[in-house]
């Protein structure tokens, strides 16, 4: 079970253990019974959303997909897979200037990426910003 769903699932099961010594003849009220019935609403709605969801055990991503290899959190696997097999070496600066010149700057980037293009161009003395207009004086 989610583990969130399961601690607000406590509390609704807590208040509503509460309505059973304080419930009497007496303290009966339209507005006591309508709360009372607004908790088991919610008490029924955890319950059914503990069965239909899947766990993640993620507290960043409660109802998110399952990673079915690993387990848990598939958002978050993802990340962790992505981090560990990120190489830190770049691609040399000729041939990033040359996938620039000969196929364009987006092209590069979906070959390179964007550090490696921008890195690039910065040690080559070429700005992103040459295209912006300059104000006239």
């Amino acid at each position: 079970m989610n583990l969130t769903v399961l601690q607000d699932l406590r509390t609704a099961l807590a208040e509503l253990d509460g309505y059973g010594d304080r419930l009497n003849p007496h303290d009966a009220t339209p507005e006591a019974l309508r709360a009372l019935d607004e908790t088991l609403v919610l008490a029924r709605r955890l319950v059914a959303a503990a069965t239909n969801r899947p766990v993640t055990g993620c507290r960043l991503h409660p109802t998110g997909p399952v990673d079915n290899e690993a387990g848990g959190c598939l958002l978050c696997n993802t990340r962790r897979r992505r981090a560990t097999t990120h190489t830190t070496t770049d691609a040399p600066v000729e041939d990033v200037l040359h996938a620039v010149d000969t196929h364009g700057h987006d092209a590069a980037v979906r070959t390179y990426g964007a550090r490696p293009v921008a890195r690039a161009l910065a040690t080559a003395g070429r700005g992103t910003t040459t295209n912006l207009t300059r104000s006239t004086r």
